[in-house]
């Protein structure tokens, strides 16, 4: 997988930081930024160097984009050519992507396995943050969409395929009724995942994929890397794009987003508050000195802030809101 370098004034910066400056300037282009945000905006700027930095580099280069007078800037977003169905935000962050990285790193990010906002935002199918989909694929397969999620569809004469852009699904394949017999794949940046008459889950993450089945098996093959791998009902896997993960048991639960639900079983804060930014707009830090601590329980998903606030009752911590889209978890202070 290809990574993507951001230059801010000819400095190389941070992909990441970028992208702060992107989310913002779109926040703030879409005509329904509150006050509040444009504060957070201001402390996010104040926060480090990179971040004016950034800024200014966006604002510079994207300064054409808040020239257009709003109606016409919205109606010409609305008729996006890329999905018909794209918000006025969801259309405004794809500009700034593009002028934040540039020409050179635009037509990159459209390379085949390239990582980043750019290439979801042009998926055949792609979920919001806190979002979940469920539709039928054309061959009668159920695909369910967890939250931040792309999906290209590809299927044709001798393949049934899914490109993982971002993110998570489930999948139920249906039954092959044509001939001849087709494979269903989900294919990611590290290689693919083969059903085998199956009901499972494939999860993209940084520079690894993950696999979990329900039903069946599902045949895993790094995309550079020797050998497969057969994970089989009960049981997850994972890959690189040059190794395999051995296989383990896995419990239900892993599966609970389907239901709107995170359940944890003495997870570790810091993997426990990873989670939640999935589902969740913005920072959700958690500091070194709780980042150990267990918790366990199940969270409703769709009312992440009262998960947030009620952390304190059942462990050490300081849940401090510095902004809307920024909370930090903190070790509990003496009173």
């Amino acid at each position: 997988m290809r990574a993507a370098t951001v230059y801010a004034h000819g400095q190389p910066i941070d992909l990441a930081v970028a992208m702060q400056a992107a989310e913002w300037l779109t926040t703030l282009m879409s005509g329904e930024s509150t006050p509040a945000e444009k504060t957070a905006w201001q402390q996010w700027r104040q926060a480090h160097p990179d971040h004016e930095r950034a800024w200014k580099h966006i604002e510079s280069v994207s300064g054409g984009l808040r020239e257009l007078d709003g109606p016409a800037s919205r109606q010409a977003l609305l008729q996006s050519p890329h999905s018909p169905s794209v918000s006025r935000r969801g259309s405004l962050r794809l500009l700034a992507w593009v002028s934040a990285i540039g020409l050179t790193g635009w037509f990159g990010a459209r390379s085949e396995y390239a990582p980043g906002m750019a290439r979801a935002a042009l998926a055949d199918l792609s979920t919001g943050v806190g979002e979940h989909r469920e539709l039928a694929l054309p061959d009668g397969t159920r695909l369910h969409m967890n939250s931040g999620s792309a999906v290209n569809i590809r299927f044709t004469d001798t393949q049934r395929m899914l490109q993982l852009v971002r993110g998570e699904v489930f999948i139920a394949t249906a039954r092959e009724t044509r001939r001849p017999y087709r494979p269903f794949l989900v294919e990611t940046a590290d290689g693919q995942a083969q059903a085998l008459g199956t009901r499972y889950s494939v999860r993209q993450e940084d520079g690894r994929t993950s696999v979990a089945v329900e039903q069946g098996a599902v045949r895993l093959t790094p995309r550079e890397g020797a050998g497969s791998l057969v994970v089989q009902a009960g049981q997850g896997g994972a890959m690189t794009a040059r190794s395999i993960v051995p296989a383990h048991a896995v419990s239900p639960d892993i599966w609970a987003w389907r239901q709107g639900l995170l359940l944890a079983d003495a997870m570790p804060l810091r993997d426990f508050l990873h989670e939640l930014s999935r589902y969740r707009h913005g920072l959700l830090g958690c500091d070194d000195a709780v980042a150990g601590l267990r918790i366990s329980g199940v969270f409703p998903l769709a009312d992440l802030d009262s998960v947030l606030l009620s952390l304190p009752d059942s462990l050490p911590v300081d849940v401090r809101l510095r902004t809307r889209y920024w909370v930090q978890v903190e070790a509990r202070r003496q009173r």
